[in-house]
């Protein structure tokens, strides 16, 4: 895809912009609505103060480049700047700040990141505009796609909260993060990055690290990059909590697992005339999840990627297409044979590209977008059943977007997507969205748009079984057993949303109101009770409807030129589905009603730079408790323990000090005060580290 540099406002560290949702698809929630009537007096306000910005130049949100503020959604961008700021180590250590996102620990000790209320399985990671798959090799556990590029091969992060179903298809339901990695250099430069972190008490892990990146020419307008690391987190010594099952059997409980990750990538760039580029990458990497003191590694999982990218500029248009093969593996180890278990192996291969151009319309300027996509892929799974599941899917689409300057003030931009499946047919994914620029830095934003997501491979299988200690078995306690259906429905949802944006010289806010209406919502229903031997049986099926609603905001605030107080947050006012005949709703996914973090970053001196911040994480959004209610006959029970019925702290501090030109050293101290959820609760944070890192530039 497309690539375009980066321009830091003066005015704000994190470049936000706010969202607005859309004028159209019939009623819109009074949630929406009473926005609009909130925010009328700031307008008036904003209209006394003439500023001009600096522009921060973003691609996610539409294919065709725009400013964060002029961007058709409700963006957020993280770029080099910000997590240098922050010492960062990892990018979730970077996305705690963006609105709209939460970020806490599931009850299998990874890491979920989910935007609006929805689950973390509707969030779509991108590198450089491609989807990343690894995931489809686990049915559960997985730690992420966030760790794969090492924060020094990192250009910028854009994260499109919302639906971007009509640009990336399939799992942008909830939101999109899209991970920017550098582009080659005219000269020769890098940087090298040594890391570590320090816990005080055993049921939280060490991690130590060492990453680094490299770019630069080769002559005859050829140019490599590449970049590669290697890191290891430790298994806790001990578990925080054991889970009783069926039988009375312990299951250990951990606050993260241990994992040594070893990745490496490289990327040839050929820029034989102007307005043409080739590129081919190739990128590989291996995760061992460790096993429990004394233990083998219980789990390997590798991926493999291959790519050929070509770039071209036709008259005043660019055409951006790609050709891209993943295979991943994932290996459990086999205690009993003291052998790896035969691999589960996902494979995708797609085919891309894409067009963007502009001229008039109506004599005013109409910027477009048409692409086209077909893409293969291909499970085999040993492991999670006791019969293979395997299958394979071919999947094609077109789509064409367009952006239309109305008026000075106004611009409108629409797109339409057609999906065709090769099992559930053809698709149509529709989304209007309006940008009015009230002018000296307001504007004003609305949207409304349609999701699609089809039912994996493995869901659809009759043979696929797989064990719950709880959390998938809703809203019934667990453990249950869930078993795949081949006759499930894709789930579709209609999303709404409205914000006000202000880019100022010294401040910057947005505010975003947003309605989310899941229909056919994929979960599992429960058709065989427990008995005194088996476990419940539950099967994969289309609920009526989940249904998220909220408001997420975000404050910059330079409060001198040394001085930036930060602010993001979000209010989940719904996050709910109904489960056939029972009359309670019960929560769509683990996520606090109130999510907030706020902090400053002080720039002490020339060479230092200290910041801090606290998040507040409040009760389960949706907490409901419905123990020995009786409908139709059955015990309707509590939803299981994930939920947090109690808010808790997270405090991080950190300082970062230019040692030189060259060399950046780094210490911190997260979670200072160890904040956890409640002890009943199936998750926990980790607990305090304290790390030390430093980054060396050449």
């Amino acid at each position: 895809m497309p690539s375009f540099h980066v321009i830091r406002p003066t005015h704000s560290r994190h470049g936000r912009s706010i969202r607005a949702a859309s004028p159209s698809a019939g009623r819109l929630p009074a949630l929406l609505l009473g926005l609009t009537a909130l925010t009328a007096p700031t307008i008036a306000l904003a209209q006394a103060e003439v500023v001009e910005l600096d522009t921060v130049i973003v691609t996610s949100a539409s294919s065709i480049a725009t400013s964060i503020q002029d961007a058709p959604a409700s963006i957020t961008v993280i770029d080099q700047s910000d997590i240098r700021a922050k010492g960062a180590r990892d990018i979730k250590d970077v996305l705690r700040t963006v609105p709209g996102l939460n970020l806490t620990r599931g009850n299998d000790g990874n890491s979920q990141v989910s935007f609006r209320g929805l689950s973390s399985s509707r969030t779509l990671t991108l590198i450089d505009g491609k989807r990343v798959s690894t995931r489809n090799t686990f049915a559960r556990h997985y730690g992420g796609d966030l760790q794969i590029v090492p924060l020094d091969a990192i250009e910028r992060i854009e994260v499109v909260r919302g639906p971007m179903s009509t640009l990336y298809g399939s799992d942008a339901m909830g939101g999109v993060i899209n991970i920017i990695t550098k582009k080659a250099t005219e000269t020769w430069s890098g940087s090298l990055t040594t890391d570590f972190a320090f816990a005080d008490e055993n049921s939280t892990a060490d991690s130590r690290a060492i990453s680094g990146y490299i770019s630069g020419p080769l002559g005859n307008n050829l140019s490599l990059s590449a970049w590669g690391k290697l890191g290891e987190t430790d298994a806790p010594d001990a578990p925080y909590a054991y889970s009783e099952g069926r039988g009375g059997v312990l299951t250990p409980l951990y606050t993260s697992n241990g994992m040594r990750t070893k990745t490496l990538g490289t990327r040839l760039t050929w820029a034989p005339q102007e307005g043409m580029e080739w590129g081919a990458e190739v990128q590989g990497s291996v995760d061992n999840y460790l096993g429990n003191v004394g233990e083998p590694d219980s789990r390997k999982v590798s991926r493999t990627s291959y790519g050929l990218t070509n770039e071209l500029q036709l008259g005043q248009g660019h055409l951006s297409s790609y050709l891209r093969h993943e295979t991943s593996g994932n290996e459990s180890w086999n205690a009993t044979t003291g052998t790896w278990d035969d691999p589960i192996d996902y494979d995708t291969t797609t085919l891309e590209s894409r067009y963007t151009s502009q001229t008039t319309l109506g004599g005013r300027q109409f910027d477009y977008t048409i692409g086209g996509l077909v893409a293969h892929e291909k499970l085999s799974d040993p492991q999670t059943s006791a019969e293979l599941i395997e299958g394979s899917v071919d999947t094609a689409a077109i789509y064409a977007e367009g952006r239309w300057q109305a008026t000075d003030m106004l611009s409108l931009t629409t797109g339409l997507r057609v999906d065709h499946h090769e099992r559930f047919g053809t698709h149509v994914t529709p989304r209007i969205y309006a940008n009015y620029d009230f002018g000296n830095g307001l504007m004003l934003k609305g949207g409304y748009s349609q999701a699609f997501v089809a039912p994996d491979l493995r869901n659809l299988n009759p043979n696929y079984e797989m064990g719950s200690r709880g959390n998938g078995c809703k809203p019934y306690q667990g453990p249950c057993t869930i078993v795949g259906n081949p006759d499930l429905k894709p789930e579709t949802s209609d999303n709404y949303e409205i914000g006000l944006n202000y880019q100022g010289e010294r401040s910057s806010w947005e505010v975003t109101a947003f309605y989310n209406d899941v229909q056919d919502m994929i979960s599992a229903r429960r058709i065989r009770p427990a008995t005194p031997t088996e476990s419940a049986l539950f099967q994969r099926d289309n609920f009526d409807y989940g249904k998220t609603a909220g408001i997420e905001f975000g404050l910059d605030y330079q409060i001198n030129d040394d001085l930036t107080w930060t602010t993001s947050g979000t209010y989940i006012a719904k996050s709910e589905f109904k489960y056939g005949d029972f009359d309670t709703a019960y929560p769509m996914a683990t996520t606090p009603k109130w999510n907030i973090t706020t902090g400053l970053g002080w720039q002490a001196n020339d060479k230092l730079n200290l910041s801090g911040e606290v998040t507040y994480v409040g009760k389960q959004a949706g907490y409901v408790v419905e123990d020995g209610l009786v409908v139709g006959g059955d015990e309707q029970a509590s939803v299981p323990a994930g939920q947090n019925s109690k808010a808790y702290y997270l405090v991080n501090v950190a300082a970062a000090y230019d040692l030189n030109d060259m060399a950046t050293l780094n210490v911190g101290i997260d979670n200072l005060f160890n904040g956890q959820p409640e002890s009943d609760v199936s998750y926990r944070e980790n607990g305090r580290l304290f790390t030390l890192g430093i980054t060396t530039r050449f």
